[in-house]
């Protein structure tokens, strides 16, 4: 083991040491509330996980059931806890400092940080491929447990909300963790010789009509023509958006969702190629294993209070037909900055949609549940031109792609 990496188990210990004292500030600070509420997240577990895991920390030189049991432990528990505890110290010192400007940039700025000690030292070592997919679902359900309110800079305020610092956090994640596997991160494939520009700049336009069409047939159109081209664009301003409450809200949360999770994308779907590479059916596979797990990432909305578990299922099933028209397009074009851009967009149209827009009834409402029908309506127009995607002469041009993403550098 190099220098380098002694230093950074050392760091990974410190910062284990470092968090037990802050679960007891916690279990200190909050009193009898601990006692009140038991669940998952009492600081009185999170203490005997974190004294568990650096026990087992300093044990791993005893042997490789030791190491591995230890490994396990971090790749699961450590990233949940630093950040719930990050949190409470914010908000405990915030009552202090007042939510002073310094301060809400450090909190802002830190999860950048907070996980390259444990990301280095666990998940850049994770030799399953099982392992490997749950570590980047852990990785990407972390920031849910972001509760600090910034008050000091309402543009601060923003980027905390939008999550987008997690995005950037994500992008370096992904290029550290495929190093350490033996992979790498490519923002873009050089195009191979079976790339067919006479199919793809169809496929964009698609693409990018549908950014409009998915948006407007959220407001439940009026009638077939305003459902297909008689979109009214006085409906998105973005200043006046039915979901946030600024411009730069609404783009940032906007990229945020762009790069987290067509990165996560990215990541999902080496892996899945790597898993299922003497599968004659890896391409299908890969893809629709990687959009129902990004359904399954949607759940996490079921902690808002606003939503309830039928909207959630309905948009999950959305998701799941957007996953497979983008891991289509990223495996034939090799282009993850695409999926990115095509991703924003989507969430940037349909985030600018402005209250007036969702007035009154339309033609969706014949179906006992409209939301329903418009993700039928649009998985079933991103499903068929996926199917277009990876058949055909195109075929040979996604299984280039594969084999560059999958290269595995000795």
């Amino acid at each position: 083991m190099d220098n380098t990496q002694q230093k950074i188990k050392k760091l990974l210990l410190f910062q284990l040491i470092i968090n037990i004292f802050f679960a007891i500030w916690c279990i200190y600070y909050e009193g009898k509330n601990i006692f009140k509420n038991w669940n998952i997240w009492n600081p009185v577990f999170i203490l005997s996980g974190l004294v568990i895991a650096a026990i087992l920390f300093i044990l791993r030189s005893r042997g490789p059931i030791l190491a591995n049991i230890s490994k396990l432990v971090d790749i699961i528990f450590l990233p949940f806890s630093f950040i719930y505890l990050f949190n409470f110290v914010c908000v405990a010192l915030g009552d202090y400092l007042n939510s002073s400007f310094f301060f809400d940039l450090l909190y802002v700025i830190a999860p950048l940080f907070i996980f390259i000690p444990v990301v280095k030292v666990d998940y850049e070592n994770i030799q399953s491929n099982l392992g490997r997919i749950l570590s980047i679902q852990i990785i990407c359900e972390i920031f849910v447990l972001t509760n600090y309110k910034v008050d000091s800079n309402k543009i601060l305020d923003n980027v905390n909300r939008s999550q987008i610092i997690f995005s950037i956090f994500l992008v370096l994640f992904a290029y550290l963790v495929l190093k350490g596997w033996g992979y790498h991160f490519y923002l873009g494939l050089k195009l191979n010789n079976q790339f067919q520009w006479k199919v793809f700049i169809p496929i964009l336009l698609f693409g990018f009509y549908m950014v409009f069409f998915n948006a407007f047939l959220t407001t439940n159109p009026k009638s077939i023509g305003e459902l297909i081209w008689k979109w009214n664009f006085e409906w998105l301003n973005p200043a006046e958006s039915q979901y946030f409450g600024s411009s730069l809200e609404v783009f940032l949360n906007a990229a945020d969702a762009g790069i987290t999770e067509e990165v996560w994308r990215y990541l999902t779907i080496v892996i899945l190629l790597v898993m299922l590479k003497n599968n004659k059916h890896k391409i299908s596979l890969t893809i629709l294993i990687s959009s129902l797990l990004f359904g399954l990432l949607h759940f996490n909305q079921l902690l808002s209070p606003d939503r309830n578990l039928t909207d959630v299922i309905i948009q999950s099933l959305g998701a799941v037909g957007l996953g497979i028209f983008l891991g289509s397009l990223f495996l034939y074009s090799g282009q993850i900055w695409l999926n990115v851009l095509f991703h924003f967009l989507f969430d940037l149209v349909v985030f600018s949609l402005t209250p007036l827009s969702f007035v009154g009834s339309g033609i969706l409402t014949i179906f006992n549940s409209p939301a329903l029908a418009h993700v039928i309506i649009t998985s079933g127009l991103f499903i068929l031109v996926s199917v277009i995607l990876i058949t055909g002469k195109r075929r040979k041009c996604v299984e280039n792609n594969i084999e560059r993403l999958i290269m595995h550098e000795n």
